[in-house]
């Protein structure tokens, strides 16, 4: 599925989540075949509109997930996706991804902007408890922008993909809603996740501002 339209403005920056439509796909199969988009990504090959067109109907059809578009206000095109997987599971939980193929808009906060999005989404209408990310621990940027809305590293998996030569471990993340803590622990907060929780309290209530559904 495809997630219904979000407009964030955050930190100066103001970006538009939709439903990627079939007229986006050239724009994936034009940086879909820069290594650069590859260097974090489990892909390491071009990908041809046949393909890509495949995926779009995938992902239309997939009642387990939903999947927004990222543009920043006024640009022409979408730069990235943001998605969130197995969205229909008995625990309250989720996973969630996010791939900005356009090396112009790196750097520029967007990632942050759409994680806020996609997070309210997920706990404020979704209802889950606990949403999980993944993320190369060569990726500060990504790293600390997952941070920054309240995910939490709770392991680091060795060697996952090769890179120029070299193997590139994986931190594997977890969100907690601030507001079932008590049901997710009732006999206390684990200590790792203290500051994460508190990270997430902050950026809810920043999300539940700053996110417009028009």
């Amino acid at each position: 599925m495809y997630g219904v339209t979000m407009r964030v403005n955050h930190n100066g920056l103001t970006i538009v989540l939709r439903a990627l439509s079939k007229e986006d796909i050239p724009v994936l199969v034009e940086h879909f075949s820069s290594m650069k988009v590859h260097l974090y990504t489990k892909g390491i090959f071009a990908q041809t509109l046949e393909n890509e067109l495949e995926w779009y109907e995938k992902n239309r059809k997939d009642p387990d997930g939903v999947t927004w578009a990222i543009q920043p206000e006024g640009y022409q095109f979408p730069i990235g996706v943001t998605p969130l997987h197995h969205i229909n599971s008995r625990e309250n939980s989720c996973g969630s991804g996010i791939i900005i193929w356009d090396p112009a808009w790196w750097g520029k906060g967007v990632a942050g902007a759409a994680h806020l999005g996609r997070t309210l989404f997920a706990a404020d209408y979704l209802n889950r408890w606990t949403i999980r990310s993944s993320v190369r621990v060569a990726n500060d940027a990504s790293r600390r922008a997952l941070e920054r809305v309240g995910y939490t590293i709770w392991g680091t998996e060795p060697a996952c993909i090769l890179r120029g030569g070299k193997w590139l471990d994986t931190y594997h993340l977890t969100w907690l809603h601030p507001e079932r803590i008590g049901v997710l622990y009732p006999e206390g907060l684990p200590k790792m996740y203290v500051a994460g929780v508190a990270n997430a309290a902050i950026a809810l209530e920043m999300a539940r501002r700053e996110v417009v559904f028009p």
